[in-house]
């Protein structure tokens, strides 16, 4: 029981971090990291403590607060009447913050798909050079518009099949699909 909860507070920790990154980057990382240490500190504190420039901390706080991931208290002080911020990190929504952010992913990588899908593309094989619909590739006469080579069919088996392979990864991930199950292995000698 102790090792499941450890290894469950050491996943909401990395994704926790993960969505961190994706807002801010490695600073965003850094401010999060002190800011667990610390359990409660304000923009300047945390700024002290991660070398960080304090208006690029107030930055990523608000960043995170926007997420719902970072919440703040404001206390006055009585002898100069300045206020302070007081931050903490916000785990609660954690969990459904990460549902949001996969069932986003979803919808991009399923409308990605259908485009993948539903368009013929055209690309005269090098690289960096755009891929062009049919319909684009018309306009271009099927030449590159940067390089003038004749352009062929693009195959993008590849690319659907790695689309698939997330969309399923994801829906697994989210409930929406059952992992597929494996087929019993037939014993040796038997018909």
């Amino acid at each position: 029981m102790f090792w499941e909860v450890v290894a469950v507070a050491r996943r909401k920790n990395k994704e926790l971090l993960e969505l961190a990154r994706d807002i801010g980057g490695e600073e965003a990382v850094e401010v999060v990291k002190a800011l667990e240490k610390m359990k409660e500190a304000t923009d300047e504190e945390l700024a002290e403590k991660t070398g960080i420039r304090v208006n690029t901390v107030r930055r990523i706080l608000y960043a995170l607060n926007d997420h719902g991931l970072a919440d703040f208290k404001r206390i006055r002080d009585k002898e100069t009447g300045w206020y302070y911020y007081y931050w903490h990190l916000e785990t609660k929504k954690l969990p459904e913050i990460i549902r949001a952010k996969k069932m986003a992913e979803l919808k991009r990588l399923k409308e990605m798909l259908e485009e993948e899908t539903s368009e013929i593309y055209y690309w005269c094989g090098t690289e960096g050079h755009p891929r062009l619909t049919f319909d684009e590739a018309m306009e271009y006469e099927f030449q590159c518009p940067l390089c003038g080579k004749m352009l062929m069919q693009y195959d993008n088996t590849k690319i659907v099949e790695e689309l698939k392979k997330r969309i399923q990864e994801l829906e697994e991930e989210l409930g929406l699909a059952e992992k597929p199950k494996k087929s019993p292995r037939k014993k040796k000698g038997s018909a």
